[in-house]
């Protein structure tokens, strides 16, 4: 995904709209692929200010996920605001423009990223499956009964409650 900013470089101050819809490539993040099928899109506007072009916006996009707890596959909706800068000799935690194009895809990947959660749950309360039979416990209980088992060193702790 790329904006054109030849007219911002000539007019500076001055901003300019746009919005776009288009494909992102899979991200590898911590062991997980994250694929986008229907695309991203992508509200932004942007200035040049005489030195550098600011670039603001929002993306949204739907991600087909598992759950952290359950292992369910469902869709994650992910929306992130940005404000990042561009510079033709960009400085660290800045992004590099080319000619006058700007290439959204690396910050576009970059906040994603940034904002996905450490854990993706199908929902809040998602109990997760049996540690012992590995059932699916928000469809029920498994009938396992709790775990007692004297290798476990917090079993004495359950007589204390009764």
């Amino acid at each position: 995904m790329k904006i054109d900013i030849a007219e911002a470089i000539k007019s500076t101050g001055e901003e300019f709209t746009a919005q776009l819809h288009g494909a992102l490539p899979d991200i590898e993040f911590l062991g997980e692929r994250y694929t986008f099928p229907d695309g991203v899109d992508v509200r932004l506007s942007w200035r040049y200010d005489g030195e550098g072009v600011i670039v603001t916006g929002r993306l949204d996009a739907r991600i087909p996920v598992r759950c952290a707890r359950c292992l369910a596959e469902f869709t994650y909706t992910i929306g992130a605001d940005f404000a990042e800068y561009y510079k033709k000799q960009p400085e660290e935690g800045m992004y590099a423009y080319e000619d006058e194009t700007i290439d959204l895809t690396q910050m576009l990947e970059d906040n994603v990223v940034i904002n996905l959660p450490s854990k993706l749950l199908c929902r809040e309360d998602c109990k997760g499956l049996c540690s012992r039979c590995g059932a699916d416990l928000n469809k029920g209980d498994c009938g396992c009964g709790p775990e007692t088992d004297g290798t476990n060193p917090f079993a004495g702790l359950s007589d204390k409650l009764k």
